[in-house]
């Protein structure tokens, strides 16, 4: 594979392992959030009251499901037990519907697919509300491998770069890749991360 799209945490760890180099990212991968969430009538309403609780998150790999929310409730210190006794779904659709189903108390997903789940209709406001947003944090980016022709490289991220919302065609191929505009991408925006992963010993 020459190019591909990660998530931010398997980003890192294909840096880690093969040294892939990021390209571009859509300009809402810089300012991502992980919405935390629970029922309506929980007396829950901040990471602290999380103690003593079943806390479920998405898949270990994943960035907005599991790693970032795992390291702002380490920062929020919130009760190490809830970490250690954590639920993994193994997806942000089976996080959303464990709370709405009152499997688990609370958990963490991507903002993105709660806002779809919402707006599909696979959850409702009479099932689940959010109690806290994280702060922003860089997720999926486009990356080439080490080896590949740099000229390769740079066509393919001109190309998303030039992406103009403006223009009809281009707008449909934004719509499809959730996008509005492409920015260039840094090694150094997923520092923040790297020193989570490294907290959570997912990463070495």
């Amino acid at each position: 594979v020459d190019i591909a799209y990660f998530g931010g945490f398997t980003y890192v760890q294909a840096s880690a392992r093969a040294g892939v180099k990021p390209l571009v990212q859509r300009e809402r991968d810089q300012n991502f959030h992980s919405v935390f969430i629970t029922q309506p009538g929980s007396s829950i309403q901040s990471l602290p009251d999380l103690k003593g609780r079943i806390f479920a998150f998405g898949d270990v790999n994943s960035t907005s499901g599991h790693l970032m929310p795992e390291y702002f409730m380490r920062e929020a210190r919130v009760d190490s037990e809830v970490l250690a006794r954590a639920v993994y779904t193994g997806g942000h659709d089976a996080t959303a519907l464990a709370v709405a189903n009152k499997k688990v108390d609370a958990g963490a997903l991507d903002e993105l697919v709660f806002a779809r789940m919402m707006k599909d209709g696979k959850i409702s406001e009479g099932q689940v509300r959010v109690f806290h947003v994280t702060p922003p944090f860089y997720d999926y980016v486009w990356a080439a491998r080490k080896a590949l022709d740099p000229k390769l490289a740079d066509a393919f991220a001109a190309a998303l770069l030039q992406l103009d919302a403006n223009h009809a065609e281009h707008k449909n191929i934004l719509d499809l890749l959730g996008a509005t505009k492409y920015l260039r991408a840094e090694d150094s925006s997923y520092d923040k991360l790297r020193r989570a992963a490294r907290d959570a010993g997912l990463l070495k």
